[in-house]
């Protein structure tokens, strides 16, 4: 192609039917991160690069994440029997894509883990950031129905080091204060605030949020009460 100042081509191989693609992804001088939400969201200036995270092969809809696994010998017979049979068209999205090009990205991404029966760590990840994509489209019903999902795969799942289980740990009160369980995530701040073996980024990350939500619902209920009273 021709040159292209905001994204370049990427050349993929497709592990499940083999044949040769190009798919964009944003050239890293296209955006910068300007802040994190609570969930750690990125919010970029630019374009979003999380949009071309999946290569999705036109040839066959096989979708691919580089934190994918199980990409060889009997789950690529899974893959066949549960996914690609249930497709009924691949789709070509290798060039620009939409914020619903990139939902569906995912989602592929999200049915080939689930086929292959990838880890809950994986498959919380995928369905945090389709949560994110549709929180980016306004879509509040789809992200509750995502972060429910990732908080569930979160509650499963295990890291090989201490900060891995840590996020997990805040990921999981952090989802419970979104989807409105507050038994939940007192319980999971509380954990992570008291125990001594939690590190600090983590505490502090804990503390902070448990404070924060706090003083938010202190100000709503001053808010309304003094509503009721001007009536």
């Amino acid at each position: 192609m021709a040159f292209n100042i905001y994204y370049y081509e990427s050349n993929v191989d497709c592990k499940f039917c083999k044949k040769h693609f190009t798919t964009y992804k944003v050239r890293p001088n296209r955006y910068k991160v300007l802040e994190e939400q609570t969930d750690f969201m990125p919010i970029y200036e630019g374009l979003n690069p999380l949009f071309y995270e999946v290569a999705v092969c036109p040839h066959c809809g096989y979708a691919y994440h580089k934190s994918m696994t199980r990409t060889y010998g009997p789950f690529m017979l899974l893959i066949d029997e549960l996914y690609i049979k249930e497709l009924q068209k691949p789709m070509n999205i290798c060039q620009e894509r939409t914020i619903d090009d990139a939902i569906v990205s995912y989602k592929l991404a999200y049915l080939v883990s689930r086929a292959s029966m990838e880890e809950p760590l994986l498959m919380a990840n995928f369905a945090l950031k389709i949560a994110w994509l549709y929180r980016l489209k306004n879509g509040h019903e789809s992200e509750m129905r995502y972060l429910f999902a990732a908080r569930d795969f979160y509650s499963k799942s295990f890291a090989s080091n201490q900060e891995g289980e840590e996020r997990i740990q805040f990921l999981h009160a952090e989802l419970s204060l979104r989807l409105g369980d507050m038994a939940e995530a007192k319980k999971g701040f509380s954990r992570l605030i008291s125990d001594r073996s939690v590190s600090n980024k983590y505490r502090k990350l804990a503390r902070n949020r448990w404070e924060s939500y706090k003083y938010d619902e202190h100000t709503i209920n001053a808010n309304e009460s003094i509503g009721e009273i001007l009536k």
